[in-house]
């Protein structure tokens, strides 16, 4: 299973219910090792014209007219703040019109002229969405996946005290491994568990080894733990985000059907459609997925 890097950090602080509910229908990797990557190895490597090349000929001629009018405002920008801010604009643009590939080239334009670990971070957002999202030939997505990690790195070296930047980047190492033979499938995982030494009591840590153990290698048996601790954590700190919470609750009922405790499971759907109040349609959705549960056991 995979969820979208939306779940990275910087691009959104919460996780999106409907993503969760779709993405935790699967618990193996999309890819085993060595499937894509075999084949995308042999391919000729990609660089950032032959992308930006391929995301213009998806446009059609009011949304080139319209990206051209904005690189020509850059070339005549007064000064390095005033291309920044069009700079910003075109990334913009570009996400809008679901190209992240190319959102991601000119927010990494952005952090290059002017250095932070949040330009970076955006940077890196914007291709592992790219990655995730758009991306369907292997080697255009290992692509990604590499400029993700990078800027991820970039964002580190500036911030190198930052939780979320080095959550980021093992996630990402996580997601590249399924499809580069050169990136080893324990890469991501091992930051996630340097991290965890050093911040035992972060929810984000925590979520994301739980999901790890959960969604990639399907071992329950760590992944609830992980789930567990979460809850306690979140239980000390009145600010913890209900997201995560809820993700939490919904991943320790999924964790416990598959161990056959209904009991458990279904204390946890339960609080998941507490959780839930203020999104009916969500909510709707967990209480037909309880019913079913509790009539089907499945």
């Amino acid at each position: 299973m995979r969820f979208n890097t939306i779940q990275i950090v910087v691009i959104s602080a919460s996780i999106l219910l409907f993503v969760l509910l779709l993405s935790l229908g699967r618990t193996k990797p999309l890819h085993k090792k060595g499937d894509e990557s075999s084949s995308s190895d042999t391919l000729p490597p990609l660089n950032d014209q032959a992308m930006l090349a391929g995301a213009r000929s998806a446009l059609d001629s009011s949304q080139l007219n319209l990206l051209l009018d904005l690189e020509r405002q850059q070339a005549q920008a007064k000064n390095t703040e005033e291309e920044i801010l069009i700079l910003k604009l075109v990334s913009r643009t570009w996400n809008e019109f679901g190209n992240f590939s190319a959102g991601g080239f000119y927010a990494q334009k952005v952090a290059e002229l002017k250095p932070s670990g949040e330009a970076w971070a955006i940077a890196g957002s914007t291709f592992g969405i790219a990655f995730n999202k758009e991306a369907k030939d292997p080697a255009l997505k290992k692509y990604l996946g590499h400029k993700a990690v990078a800027s991820f790195q970039k964002a580190l070296e500036l911030e190198p005290d930052s939780i979320s930047h080095g959550i980021n980047e093992a996630v990402m190492y996580v997601e590249l491994s399924m499809i580069d033979s050169k990136v080893m499938p324990m890469t991501g995982a091992q930051k996630l568990l340097a991290l965890d030494k050093k911040h035992p009591e972060d929810i984000n840590i925590n979520l994301q080894l739980g999901r790890l153990s959960f969604t990639r290698s399907g071992d329950v048996l760590k992944a609830i733990p992980r789930f567990e601790k979460v809850l306690e954590i979140a239980a000390k700190k009145p600010d913890a985000e209900s997201a995560l919470i809820l993700e939490a609750h919904f991943s320790l009922a999924e964790c416990y059907k598959q161990q056959e405790n209904k009991e458990k499971a279904l204390f946890h759907y339960k609080k998941c459609i507490e959780l839930t109040a203020n999104n009916p349609t969500v909510q709707q959705e967990l209480k037909a997925t309880l019913e079913k549960f509790e009539k089907e056991g499945k």
